[in-house]
């Protein structure tokens, strides 16, 4: 088949039916090469795999121009890890359930394979972990991100290395930890908005040629022994500052 023309479905769902205390775990393992492609994934259960090897945590390796990928994971448990280079790309994640671990990289090989990409994250319910980083060494330029997380007790680290890139925050809930490290040459926008409690909020901005922009808006409370805490470090040196 065509890779040009190729258009990959999958769907896994699981069903515990009452009789049996055990249900199976899935796994899908994807290695493309080639442009144009769309690639939808649902998986529906609990320790559930979307990868590269089915023996470790190899991730998946998507590559290619103008790919357009949509996974949608409900359940506990379930691991999204992967690869993807290509400029154009549209990747939207809708995942739904707790204790669940997403490791994304776009363009992690210093190629312009994050140029223009479209990305949308979903996060609905508690305890999940979320690593994942767009570009490499500023060798890529324009981007967007808009990502919503609804739920207590949620972990986001994100490194983004394209310039010209536009970041919109969404969450609701407690205990939610956030980690953003923008770095390049061209500036960054960062607009966050959060409600909840015993929210931990880190922002480093490091462009060297534009100007950075942030806007926070947060509905929220701490304790002495719980805070809510925001920290904001911005060097148009694009040296590194860090937080005390």
């Amino acid at each position: 088949m065509n890779t040009l023309q190729k258009r990959l479905f999958v769907m896994l769902f699981l069903v515990n039916a009452g009789t049996s205390p055990l249900l199976a775990d899935n796994a899908i393992y994807i290695d493309q090469i080639g442009s144009g492609v769309d690639i939808d994934i649902t998986q529906d259960g609990s320790g559930n795999k979307v990868g590269g090897s089915a023996d470790d945590d190899t991730k998946m390796i998507v590559s290619g121009d103008n790919i357009t990928m949509s996974i949608d994971a409900v359940g506990s448990s379930n691991s999204i890890i992967g690869n993807i280079v290509g400029e154009g790309s549209t990747i939207d994640f809708d995942i739904v359930g707790s204790t669940n671990s997403i490791d994304f990289n776009i363009d992690p090989t210093n190629t312009y394979g994050a140029t223009d990409g479209d990305y949308k994250l979903s996060i609905t319910g508690g305890d999940n972990d979320l690593d994942l980083n767009i570009g490499t060494e500023d060798a890529a330029s324009n981007g967007t991100f808009d990502w919503i997380v609804d739920g207590d007790f949620n972990t986001a680290t994100i490194n983004i290395d394209v310039g010209s890139f536009n970041n919109t925050v969404d969450w609701v809930g407690d205990n939610n930890t956030i980690t953003y490290d923008a770095d390049g040459y061209d500036g960054h926008t960062l607009n966050v908005l959060g409600d909840g409690n015993y929210w931990n909020l880190t922002v480093d901005q490091q462009s060297t040629l534009q100007v950075d922009e942030l806007e926070i808006e947060l509905d929220g409370d701490g304790t002495s022994n719980t805070p809510a805490t925001i920290c904001i470090s911005q060097s148009d040196s694009g040296t590194a500052t860090g937080c005390q």
